[in-house]
Formats: C-alpha cells, sequence, structure tokens
C-alpha cells in the first residue's frame, strides 16, 4: 500500500501522465506516418530493353483504405499495353504491373495515394480514417 502513495502526490502524477502520452503519441504517430509500404521491382522480359514493373503496396494499419495507384510520367518509358491508374481497396498487400520499353537508363517512380473511400471499398469492410497520404517508391533501369 505504501508503493502506491506515490500517485498520491501530483509531480508523481503529472510525470506519470506524461509518460504515457509520450509513449502513446510517439506509438500513434510512427503508425500513421506510414500507411502504406511501397517495393517497386522491374524484371526483365523476353525482348531487349522490355520490362515488368511490380507495384507492390502493403497497408501497415488493421483497417483497409482506398488507394489510387500508378506510375510517374517519364520521356524515356513507353507503356507497351497501357499507362495504367489503379484505384482498389487495399485491406492487406496488392501488386500492380506494368509491361514498359525503356530507351535509355532511367529510373522509373510508382505511386500510391490514400483517397477517399467512396464506394470503393465493401460497405462490411473497417475503412481507415486516413484520407491524404501519398507513398513512393522508384527504381532504376539500366538498357542493355
Amino acid at each position: 500500500m505504501s508503493s502506491l502513495q506515490m500517485f498520491y502526490q501530483p509531480r508523481a502524477v503529472m510525470h506519470l501522465l506524461i509518460l504515457c502520452l509520450f509513449l502513446e503519441t510517439a506509438f500513434g504517430q510512427d503508425i500513421w506516418s506510414n500507411p502504406l509500404s511501397l517495393e517497386l521491382i522491374v524484371s526483365p522480359l523476353k525482348k531487349a530493353n522490355e520490362f515488368t514493373a511490380t507495384l507492390q503496396v502493403k497497408n501497415n494499419v488493421d483497417q483497409c483504405m482506398a488507394v489510387k495507384v500508378s506510375t510517374v510520367s517519364n520521356p524515356n518509358i513507353k507503356y507497351i499495353s497501357s499507362h495504367a491508374i489503379y484505384t482498389s481497396c487495399l485491406c492487406d498487400v496488392n501488386n500492380y504491373f506494368w509491361d514498359i520499353q525503356v530507351f535509355a537508363n532511367t529510373a522509373l517512380q510508382g505511386k500510391a495515394e490514400v483517397v477517399p473511400a467512396k464506394d470503393i471499398c465493401p460497405n462490411n469492410e473497417n475503412i481507415s480514417p486516413v484520407t491524404s497520404y501519398i507513398g513512393t517508391a522508384t527504381q532504376k533501369i539500366f538498357v542493355s
């Protein structure tokens, strides 16, 4: 019982509250500052200077979110099929693909943006309140 008496002192209570607030703020900011993780992988195709670009987007929070996924335009890159922009509900991990032709050494940048979940995620999914975040991943491509 005497060990609990220290909590009756205002200074000890204040220190405890500040410590709890600090720990919760640091933990919360870590999760919300990076709700997405991105990895861009570029693999060669059979033809010279043609590649498949795969952007893997991982959800780092425990709620689904709507994401818009694309690549940044680059004059050294031609999209073989199309320069697709994907919008999907991301609950865990999704992969997005582009077939590209590269004319010179360059860098490809993939981008994932959290957007408002208007009719993108199913109604029974737990939707994240994060609605404005943009993550990028860049991969250098060298032509032969």
